[in-house]
């Protein structure tokens, strides 16, 4: 059966040389709210958010390939799985993540992780994510060393609350009403760009998806939509 074409919004205007990047992501409503505030002409973003209450990164990378063999793709479109490291890098789900990691890179997919969640990625936005923050949200001497073992220590909820109270609020069904400027899109991928390093899942805090905003300012500019508040 022949696949059927390109989901492209048809009302965005110009779609003669329009992308579009396709992200199968493990939340509901955060990924999803983020990609609408930005306003292309030539990338549309697609998301697959979770429905099911299947988060797993295996998932979210299942979904991403039922919706390769239902669409056609064409070259300069791109599919990616934007994924939390959180738990899934630990014990027993370890070696399942690493297998999840093998396969999307078999299979052409970028992979956006972030360590241990999506919040890391938009306290970003407001804030420097660095040892000084890290000791302030373990409670210790800001003059102090941030060792791997308190690294790992680290839990969404810091960072959550971290940003709740940066950002003037936050409630993770609602990132749309988060104001964000392009210039805190640009020095978030900057801050997340000099943190990030070699390994296949980035330092704790860390986050790629500073690489999905790459692949817009390849192909498009930064714009937002600052009256945008319900996604």
């Amino acid at each position: 059966m022949p696949r059927k074409s390109r989901p492209l919004d048809r009302t965005s205007g110009a779609l003669r040389d329009t992308s579009i990047v396709v992200i199968a992501c493990e939340d509901t409503h955060a990924v999803k709210q983020y990609f609408t505030k930005f306003r292309t002409r030539r990338v549309q973003y697609k998301i697959l958010p979770t429905v099911d209450g299947d988060s797993s990164p295996r998932a979210v990378m299942e979904r991403l390939d039922f919706y390769r063999s239902e669409f056609a793709t064409e070259e300069h479109d791109e599919l990616w799985i934007c994924i939390d490291a959180d738990h899934w890098i630990r014990g027993q789900h370890q070696r399942e993540f690493s297998q999840v990691l093998q396969e999307c890179r078999s299979k052409g997919y970028g992979v956006a992780i972030s360590n241990p969640c999506f919040e890391v990625w938009l306290l970003m936005h407001f804030a420097e994510v660095d040892d000084r923050l890290l000791l302030e949200l373990l409670g210790e001497d800001l003059s102090g060393v941030v060792s791997e073992e308190q690294r790992s220590s680290l839990h969404c909820g810091s960072f959550e609350a971290r940003l709740r109270q940066a950002a003037g609020g936050y409630n993770k069904s609602n990132v749309a009403r988060l104001q964000l400027t392009a210039d805190q899109v640009l020095q978030a991928t900057e801050r997340a760009r000099i943190a990030d390093g070699p390994s296949d899942v980035p330092n704790c805090p860390g986050t790629r998806v500073y690489k999905l905003i790459d692949t817009l300012m390849r192909r498009d500019s930064i714009d937002l939509d600052p009256h945008d508040s319900t996604g």
